[in-house]
């Protein structure tokens, strides 16, 4: 009978680890965003905004309505984006502050209306439409 039951046992877990080892490779690949489409004007969708803008050459600059705060005086940035694994990095230079603070993120979407990305260090999603 203990036979039986360690045979029984080992039948057990090698078919557990045979489920569990036919995942497929490509269901933790996303689909590579492209990095042209995030050039451009970019705001929420509040009613004081928050806006983003990113220039071709890696460089932009950031503001917010809503803390009374425009264009003039925005935050700048440069970027680098990792297209194949959908991550971006701002390293933004505060105004009054010295020093550049990197923002990792997450792009969750981007398209031509849309951008959407979380920041790992302010724990926070950001949602931004194509600003024609």
């Amino acid at each position: 009978m203990k036979k039986v039951s360690l045979l029984l046992i080992v039948a057990f877990f090698a078919a557990l680890f045979t489920v569990t080892s036919c995942k497929k490779d490509d269901d933790d690949k996303t689909t590579p965003i492209n990095p042209e489409l995030l050039v451009g004007r970019w705001k929420t969708d509040a009613a004081q905004p928050y806006y983003e803008v990113y220039n071709a050459n890696n460089t932009g600059k950031m503001w917010d309505t809503a803390e009374d705060v425009q264009e003039d005086e925005a935050d700048t940035f440069t970027y680098e984006v990792d297209a194949e694994h959908n991550k971006m990095t701002q390293y933004v230079q505060f105004q009054g502050q010295q020093g550049v603070v990197p923002q990792y993120c997450n792009i969750l979407i981007l398209n031509e209306t849309t951008l959407k990305y979380n920041n790992d260090a302010l724990k926070r999603e950001v949602t931004l439409h194509r600003v024609n």
